[in-house]
């Protein structure tokens, strides 16, 4: 039953810094810069801002900052009691593939919480599982390799260049630069190796597929929609440089990326191609059991051939992002918006 005032704690991670020597995926830096991922940084923005709209609708709204001590949040959640768990959180002192862990907690509490459950959060975010399901579905996927030791790479790896190199349990375009789409076996191995002795996790290798990119964002949990389509306007970027999202383009706002990878929604599209898209989209957030709100990402070829390239499970909600972009253009305010993502996980309680 709902309350006409639930309590709600706002759950997020203070950021982190030392897991890696580098975040944005350089091998050749300019600089020595602070090892501190920014996408975290980005949270406690995204934080602030859900905790000032919901104040200022009238909410009753606690927080909790996430730290390595289960005793300690087991704790907090007890004495707090909330209604309803706004869940921020992304990583478990840094590990992107943890935050699952976080949301079972909340789960084995029996305490209502907004986004997808744990379940869909590790699926979604190991990449490399993410693509044998979707594979298995007959999704349209770039073909993949993955690497769980540099030294196999080798020639002979049945993949067309020019690809891109990844982390695999990473989200937020960690690891992802202008650096890491190469066109040789030589520099595909030099890249491995250096994300392998980086992040210190499985390396994924995709073929890098030229076209548009597109974001499909879902809202709802029983019953789903798919928000207007957004693209990403590379028509500004240098032409020496390829056209991905990087974590530069994220996070870094002097940077070319940032600059000229501008976000567009309504995607310009054929009202059939747009309809495909979001259909698929809707299927492949029902085959990850994702809920509340999610996104998937896509590329567009020439021939208007859709590629799934992620699922999104948790994307960020901070005003001036392409979640809510796109639920504006849908016709939702930023406050109906959390409203509603709210509402969908007290209906579960």
């Amino acid at each position: 039953m709902k309350k006409n005032n639930p309590k709600i704690l706002i759950a997020f991670n203070q950021p982190v810094g030392g897991i890696y020597e580098s975040y944005d995926g350089r091998i050749n830096k300019t600089k020595v810069e602070e090892s501190i991922d920014l996408s975290e940084v980005g949270v406690i923005e995204e934080f602030e801002e859900i905790r000032c709209t919901l104040n200022n609708l009238g909410f009753d709204t606690t927080n909790i900052n996430i730290l390595n001590d289960v005793e300690y949040l087991i704790r907090e959640l007890k004495r707090e009691e909330p209604d309803v768990i706004f869940n921020l959180v992304e990583s478990v002192e840094g590990e992107s593939l943890k935050e699952m862990f976080i949301a079972g907690i909340f789960e084995l509490m029996n305490i209502p919480y907004t986004g997808c459950d744990a379940y869909s959060l590790g699926l979604c975010l190991n990449k490399h599982k993410a693509k044998m399901f979707l594979k298995a579905a007959g999704v349209n996927i770039p073909n993949w390799r993955l690497y769980t030791d540099p030294l196999t790479v080798i020639s002979g790896n049945h993949l067309q260049f020019p690809v891109i190199v990844k982390p695999s349990w990473e989200d937020a375009s960690v690891g992802i630069s202008e650096e890491s789409v190469v066109h040789d076996e030589h520099n595909l191995k030099t890249r491995v190796e250096y994300m392998y002795e980086n992040f210190k996790q499985p390396i994924l290798v995709e073929e890098y597929i030229d076209g548009r990119e597109i974001n499909s964002g879902i809202l709802g949990d029983q019953e789903k929609i798919a928000l207007p389509l957004s693209e990403i306007d590379f028509s500004t970027l240098p032409g020496d440089l390829p056209k991905i999202v990087t974590y530069d383009g994220k996070w870094m706002t002097e940077s070319i990326y940032y600059k000229a990878t501008v976000p567009v929604c309504p995607a310009p599209l054929k009202d059939e191609i747009a309809d495909q898209i979001k259909a698929m989209s809707l299927s492949i957030s029902e085959l990850f059991g994702c809920r509340d709100y999610c996104r998937v990402d896509l590329r567009l070829t020439k021939n208007n051939v859709p590629y799934v390239l992620e699922v999104n499970p948790n994307p960020d909600i901070s005003q001036d992002a392409g979640f809510p972009r796109a639920a504006k253009t849908y016709g939702l305010s930023y406050e109906e918006l959390l409203v509603t993502i709210i509402n969908f996980a007290l209906a579960r309680k």
